[in-house]
């Protein structure tokens, strides 16, 4: 089966099909994340897009759709909100359009505050224009497979982006990924649990992803899990020019805001199959969060845009963070 298309809807009422993209332009640093999901147990499909910006500036918009159980019917209609994604080739070329209105916010950590108490003029309305087109470099490298899978592609950007009267063009590199199967948000999947927070110890995510990009050539991404030591360990895959291998005992460390879970460093470390050590270091400088509301609280996901350090080189990409808080 083509897994870019929407794969059979399974009995738990959870399943989900979703598209991600992100890329970072390295000279204006310019970045974008953008999430579109297919819930046919709760009948919509939604669509979270972000555009980094200068400083902690952000545009933000989201946006749903109703739905059927069948997501067959949407395999060439993958839009949400004012979101178009639109597969060119498999697994080679999509194009990714928006536009409609969006949050113009200043600082995207106010995303923290719950909105009533978000003082006013938090952000501007404005109009998103947006035509990208994601070239991917890499095979699909896959996690998993089957009625529950996930594949991961690194690719090259370009295309326009205008907020009101600002304009830019960009080319840049990132990373998409597609999932499908049950999605449980307050869950990881290898180990931690989003229940087991404890908020007097301050930040304990129970999720890192992360994706990085070291131009054209280099790229790397994976996922970490808290484990029972408290520890955020798990694995990934690195890719360099025509080699690819996993990377092995991941091992994410972070440094975060004084009293917030805003992550600010992360440092992370690893083993290639081959048994090369890998040490990378990133300093965040904008974190979009998202809130996923939950029984007794909230899951934030935290987007950080992100400037990498692996010896000499220099790669952006996102570090995202999941943290439990509750009310």
């Amino acid at each position: 089966m083509n897994d870019e298309m929407m794969h059979p809807v399974g009995d738990d009422p959870a399943w989900s099909e979703s598209y991600y993209f992100n890329f970072v332009d390295p000279d204006s640093k310019i970045g974008m994340f953008t999430r579109m999901g297919f819930r046919p147990g709760s009948g919509w499909a939604d669509a979270l897009h972000v555009i980094y910006l200068e400083g902690r500036r952000v545009a933000f918009t989201y946006g749903r759709r109703d739905i059927e159980k069948d997501l067959s019917r949407y395999d060439g209609d993958l839009s949400a909100g004012h979101l178009t994604l639109e597969c060119l080739a498999p697994h080679e070329r999509w194009r990714l359009t928006y536009q409609g209105p969006a949050q113009d916010i200043p600082d995207a950590e106010i995303l923290l505050t719950r909105s009533k108490a978000r003082p006013d003029g938090w952000f501007t309305p404005a109009t998103l224009d947006m035509s990208l087109d994601f070239e991917c470099l890499t095979p699909p490298h896959y996690a998993a497979k089957g009625s529950h899978g996930h594949f991961e592609q690194s690719g090259r950007v370009t295309g326009k982006i205008s907020l009101g009267d600002d304009r830019w063009e960009v080319l840049g590199y990132g990373v998409r990924d597609k999932s499908w199967g049950p999605r449980d948000w307050g869950a990881g999947s290898q180990g931690g649990s989003a229940r087991e927070s404890d908020e007097s110890a301050g930040p304990r995510p129970f999720v890192n992803w992360f994706s990085m990009n070291f131009g054209a050539d280099t790229a790397l991404g994976g996922s970490c899990f808290r484990q029972a030591d408290g520890v955020i360990r798990g694995e990934g895959w690195l890719q360099r020019g025509d080699e690819r291998t996993v990377l092995k005992d991941v091992v994410i460390e972070t440094d975060y805001k004084a009293e917030s879970i805003i992550h600010r460093a992360v440092r992370l470390t690893g083993e290639t199959e081959s048994g090369e050590s890998v040490l990378i270091t990133g300093n965040v400088s904008s974190v979009c969060p998202t809130k996923i509301p939950m029984p007794g609280g909230a899951i934030f996901v935290n987007e950080g845009l992100t400037e990498f350090r692996w010896d000499d080189r220099i790669g952006h990409g996102i570090a995202e963070h999941w943290h439990a808080v509750l009310i």
